[in-house]
């Protein structure tokens, strides 16, 4: 059956990893977008693709341009692109690419480039030897579109806490452990192996920003260079946004493709695409072992893609925190014991703020090409784990063609929790987290607990007896009493 001419249709992929030990000599990140998308029209075959874009859509970074989008489409000469940029989120990236996927399909986009980069590691490198950072200035020109809002609208819970994603992260590992009712020793060497197999697909790829493959003892032993920054966690073990890096996909329709003359062994299809928003927040999840709203949206995808989890020959877990990956395993049926990233992940491929799953899909299509009538699934998580988007991909079309669809409406009926921001009685450990020390307060331990009617309510302890027993004593499932925002463990 032919093709119809408006199946969009991913051509074209590059991606770039700067390694500048001089800041003075380091490429800002508009010139490493820049770069990954000129390497991205090269992938197709054709550098002209990037001067017929009549979009150029760019993931938000933590730098200060206010549309960078608008100065790539000066650079490549496409005055008729319209400009456009995301929020903060992990999913953000997927996202995008499903919504330029449909425009596509609806005949309102031809050939348009999604982009993103990051050059956080020379720009503190810079500031750390007192060189002056010069990157572009533009401030007043804003994006044609912007897509969504910011998952970093705090809620009363992370203000009070001064929560970061690593504190919320490691709530919902320890819960984790707790429900496998597995030991601490245990636990900690079981995630230490899963990161070990992040690092040895990392090491096989040229342009993960960590590619010495470190062993699982390395990754789970706290060190100087390798310290405990969240009970259980280790820097190894947590996304590494300290990076330069940028990449790039083009996307355009089937008809753009076979009129620039794209090889068709080039063709990557994306098939089907799912995304969820409006996960509930932290204080409200039914649990924190678990993640309904992933399962919804995830295996929903695989349903349009008429895929199970044994369908897929290559996966990308976002894989921001161990939690996301088992989460994410759990939910969507995958064994934990294959291979889980196409990268290596955000801590050893490296996890550039929100660009990280732009890497995955350009090292998928790679994967793909090489090898002919496989299929890959990519997942993505935003804010405490609250967003997630995926997505299947090809080198076949999806019979029927492209299909995208939100689950907003089907994750806002699922079961949740009520969260109580005052408590005072008795309770048990539901899990915690070790929040850091903050000037003159000292570490303390975050507990959620569950009031015996079933209610969540959070406390805190500063016992030095507690924070000392963390790595070696279980605190889930221990009995509590909460006074005055303090919890006092039976």
């Amino acid at each position: 059956m032919p093709l119809d001419p408006r199946t969009p249709v991913l051509v074209g992929a590059g991606q770039l990893r700067q390694r500048e030990d001089d800041p003075a000599r380091a490429r800002e990140p508009l010139e490493l977008m820049a770069l990954a998308a000129e390497r991205a029209a090269d992938d197709a075959g054709r550098r002209e693709l990037l001067a017929k874009v009549d979009g150029i859509f760019v993931p938000r970074g933590l730098w200060d341009y206010s549309n960078p989008a608008a100065l790539l489409r000066d650079r490549f000469g496409a005055p008729a692109a319209r400009t456009g940029m995301g929020p903060i989120s992990g999913s953000t990236v997927q996202w995008m690419l499903a919504r330029m996927a449909g425009e596509v399909a609806a005949g309102r986009s031809d050939v348009a480039l999604l982009v993103g980069g990051e050059a956080e590691r020379s720009k503190r490198r810079a500031r750390r030897g007192g060189t002056p950072v010069r990157w572009t200035e533009q401030s007043g020109s804003e994006p044609d579109e912007r897509f969504g809002s910011s998952d970093f609208d705090l809620g009363w819970w992370e203000q009070r806490f001064r929560i970061r994603p690593i504190q919320a992260f490691s709530m919902y590992e320890n819960a984790l452990r707790a429900y496998r009712g597995e030991t601490l020793a245990a636990h900690r060497i079981r995630l230490a192996e899963l990161w070990a197999g992040f690092a040895k697909v990392a090491a096989g790829n040229p342009h993960a920003w960590i590619q010495d493959g470190p062993g699982a003892s390395e990754i789970g032993t706290p060190s100087a260079d390798n310290p405990l920054v969240g009970y259980p966690y280790t820097k190894k073990m947590v996304a590494n946004m300290v990076v330069d890096l940028s990449a790039a996909v083009i996307v355009c329709s089937v008809e753009a493709a076979m009129r620039h003359e794209i090889p068709e062994e080039r063709w990557v299809f994306l098939q089907a695409a799912t995304d969820a928003a409006r996960g509930c927040g932290v204080p409200e999840r039914l649990a924190y072992h678990d993640e309904p709203v992933m399962g919804l949206a995830g295996r929903r995808a695989m349903e349009l893609a008429a895929a199970g989890p044994d369908d897929f020959d290559h996966v990308d877990l976002y894989s921001c925190f161990p939690a996301a990956v088992q989460i994410a395993a759990g939910e969507l049926g995958f064994d934990l014991g294959r291979e889980l990233t196409v990268t290596g992940g955000l801590t050893f491929a490296g996890g550039p703020f929100n660009s990280y799953v732009l890497h995955a899909v350009a090292t998928l299509m790679g994967r793909l090409r090489a090898a002919p009538g496989t299929r890959g699934f990519v997942s993505s998580v935003g804010g405490y784990m609250s967003k997630h988007a995926f997505g299947v991909y090809g080198t076949e079309p999806r019979e029927g063609g492209f299909v995208h669809e939100c689950l907003d409406g089907p994750a806002g009926a699922l079961e949740t929790r009520v969260g109580l921001e005052q408590y005072e009685g008795d309770a048990c450990v539901e899990t915690f987290s070790v929040l850091p020390t903050a000037g003159a307060r000292p570490a303390s331990l975050l507990f959620a607990c569950l009031t015996g009617a079933g209610e969540r309510v959070f406390g805190t302890s500063e016992d030095p007896v507690l924070l000392d027993a963390v790595a070696d004593e279980e605190l889930c499932g221990r009995g509590a009493r909460i006074r005055a925002g303090v919890v006092h463990l039976d």
